[in-house]
């Protein structure tokens, strides 16, 4: 098992169970990679996803993170790290909720093949915000072609989510065009940032986002290249 920086720091979390969405987060840096799967009760030799904490966890993740140190007990989850965490913004991925009671995301989609228990789980804590008004959803399945059919035997239909604020329903609209548009030209720039600009992002954000798919597209085709 290589210690490589990634590899070696974790993210804990204090969830807020109302939202599934963190409300406190601590990075952690844990050399020895064996201890922590003993903690975590996980055997695998690549830590990567979630794990939530039991009784006396955070006070065993203190003793081996690097620098020891006494830990916040309300931590209840930790976290593998991920690149996307060296982004200079927040976002919004598994933070849509609170952003929208915030009213600071406009709209929220989320997609998947159906009946998946993530997604069940996700609607579920949405509902109640529905039902009191301050947010707008809107579901759209849409059938198998033959292909996916055989592909996905398991499941039915793709479902697609819609959560807007009030007054933002024009933005389901033009989300659904944009993928549309996408199915006949290809994904693009363009749609891209139109993408994030519907979902809530700034220009800048977008800016930045869009610069770095292209870097590493370009890395990309320089090591085929090679």
């Amino acid at each position: 098992m290589s210690n490589t920086a990634e590899s070696t720091y974790f993210v804990l979390q204090q969830i807020d169970p109302a939202t599934g969405s963190a409300v406190a987060e601590a990075r952690i840096c844990v050399l020895d990679l064996k201890e922590l799967g003993a903690v975590l009760d996980c055997s695998s030799t690549r830590l990567s996803g979630s794990w939530e904490l039991g009784p006396g966890d955070i006070q065993r993740l203190s003793a081996i993170c690097i620098p020891p140190r006494e830990l916040d007990p309300r931590f209840n989850r930790v976290q593998s790290w991920h690149p996307i965490r060296q982004t200079p913004y927040l976002v919004h991925t598994n933070f849509e909720l609170p952003l929208m009671l915030e009213g600071r995301k406009p709209l929220a989609v989320f997609q998947d093949t159906y009946p998946v228990e993530w997604l069940a789980e996700m609607l579920v804590r949405f509902d109640p915000f529905v039902r009191s008004g301050r947010l707008v959803r809107r579901i759209i399945d849409t059938p198998f072609t033959e292909a996916e059919r055989a592909r996905f035997p398991k499941f039915e239909r793709w479902r697609r989510a819609f959560f807007a604020l009030p007054g933002e329903e024009w933005r389901i609209d033009a989300y659904l065009l944009a993928s549309k548009v996408s199915a006949k030209t290809g994904w693009n720039e363009a749609l891209e940032r139109m993408e994030g600009s519907l979902l809530g992002y700034e220009n800048w954000q977008n800016d930045w986002w869009v610069e770095r798919r292209a870097r590493r597209r370009e890395a990309g085709i320089r090591r085929e290249n090679e």
